[in-house]
């Protein structure tokens, strides 16, 4: 199955994702903030990230570009 990166700063917000997520078959991964998710985007190489945009130290959007660059 597909492989998920949730990276948001909301820990309620990811648990409920990856619940909902892992409960249909999906493997998923997560992060708190932007270098994290970053990290964790090169080392999964996930099938699909879900990004916040407002998120602490680098935002979704630099994120998102690193994500591109790559």
């Amino acid at each position: 199955m597909a492989a998920v990166l949730i990276v948001d700063d909301e820990e309620n917000i990811r648990k409920l994702l990856e619940a909902y997520l892992s409960a249909e078959g999906y493997t998923v991964h997560s992060a708190a903030d932007g270098v994290q998710g970053l990290a964790a985007f090169r080392r999964y190489r996930p099938d699909l990230v879900i990004l916040d945009i407002m998120l602490p130290g680098m935002d979704g959007l630099d994120v998102l570009q690193q994500i591109r660059r790559e």
